[in-house]
C-alpha cells in the first residue's frame, strides 16, 4: 500500500514538473537576433586652416574622394544630400562652408569658394594629417550654382575630373582646366538659363568635355543628372570603362532635351 502511495505521489510530482516546464516554455519570450543596419556613411567634422568642412565616408569607401562646392547660400550642411549619394555610389565627399552671399554677388562668392578649395587641397593630398586615406589618383570636384562656377574656375593637374551643375557665368573667370568636364544645367532653370551659362562655359572649354540639359528641370540636379555626374566620376576618376556606355548613348535618353560632347 505504501508502495502505491509511493509511485502516485512521484506521477503527481512528474506531471507537476511537466506542466510547470510546458508554461515557462509558453510564456517565456522569445530573443530573436537582430541585425543591425551598417551605416550608410560617417562623417567627419571639423576645421582646416579656418575653413569648417564636413567629411563624409561610405562603410565601403575604396579611396576616391570627391570636393563638394555648394552654391551661394554657403554652408556645407546643405550639400549633406549630395554627399549621401555619393556615398551609395562608393565616393567619400569633403563638403565645407563659404560665406553666403546674394544673387548681386556671385563673383565674390565664387572667388572666395575658390579660394578654400584652394586651401583645402594640401589638406586633402597630406596623407599624414588627412584623416581617411585616399587614392591620390581619384580626386575629383562638384560644384553647383556659385560653386559651380568656382570649380570651373579652378585648375591643377591632380584632380581627375570636374562636374559642374547648372554654373553661373562670370565673365572675369578663366576656364583653362587640365581635366575632363561635365556640366549640367536644367532646361527650366531661370537662374542661369543654360544657353547664357552652362553652355558659354563648355564652349570656352577645350579638353575633354560634356553638356547635359535635364528636361524639365530648374535650377537643381535631378535624378537623371546624377546618373550622368556618377558615370563621368566612374569613368574618368575611377577609370570604369562600362561607364562609357551611359554617357555616350546620351542622345536616347528622354530625360535629357539637349546635349553636347567632345571626348
Amino acid at each position: 500500500m505504501e508502495k502505491k502511495k509511493f509511485a502516485s505521489l512521484l506521477f503527481i510530482c512528474f506531471l507537476i514538473f511537466v506542466l510547470t516546464e510546458t508554461a515557462l516554455q509558453t510564456f517565456q519570450p522569445k530573443i530573436e537576433a537582430v541585425e543591425t543596419p551598417v551605416p550608410l556613411y560617417n562623417v567627419i567634422t571639423s576645421t582646416y586652416s579656418g575653413v569648417s568642412y564636413d567629411l563624409y565616408y561610405p562603410s565601403n569607401f575604396s579611396g576616391s574622394l570627391v570636393i563638394l562646392a555648394g552654391g551661394i547660400l554657403g554652408d556645407k550642411s546643405y550639400l549633406s544630400g549630395w554627399a549621401e549619394n555619393l556615398a551609395e555610389a562608393g565616393y567619400a565627399s569633403l563638403a565645407f562652408s563659404t560665406p553666403p552671399e546674394g544673387l548681386d554677388q556671385v563673383p565674390r562668392y565664387a572667388t572666395n569658394c575658390r579660394q578654400n578649395i584652394k586651401t583645402l587641397l594640401p589638406f586633402v593630398f597630406n596623407a599624414s594629417i588627412f584623416p581617411i586615406s585616399i587614392d591620390e589618383n581619384s580626386v575629383s570636384l562638384v560644384g553647383m550654382s556659385g560653386g559651380g562656377a568656382a570649380v570651373l574656375s579652378f585648375s591643377d593637374m591632380r584632380i581627375k575630373a570636374t562636374v559642374s551643375v547648372c554654373p553661373y557665368y562670370i565673365s572675369s573667370f578663366s576656364v583653362d582646366k587640365s581635366c575632363p568636364v561635365l556640366i549640367i544645367t536644367g532646361a527650366g532653370d531661370m537662374i542661369c538659363p543654360p544657353d547664357m551659362h552652362g553652355q558659354v562655359y563648355y564652349d570656352e572649354l577645350e579638353q575633354d568635355k560634356m553638356l547635359i540639359e535635364q528636361a524639365k528641370v530648374g535650377h537643381d540636379l535631378a535624378s537623371v543628372g546624377w546618373d550622368y555626374l556618377i558615370a563621368w566620376l566612374d569613368y574618368f576618376a575611377k577609370g570604369d570603362v562600362s561607364a562609357y556606355s551611359p554617357l555616350a548613348s546620351v542622345d536616347d535618353n528622354s530625360r535629357i532635351s539637349f546635349s553636347l560632347r567632345d571626348f
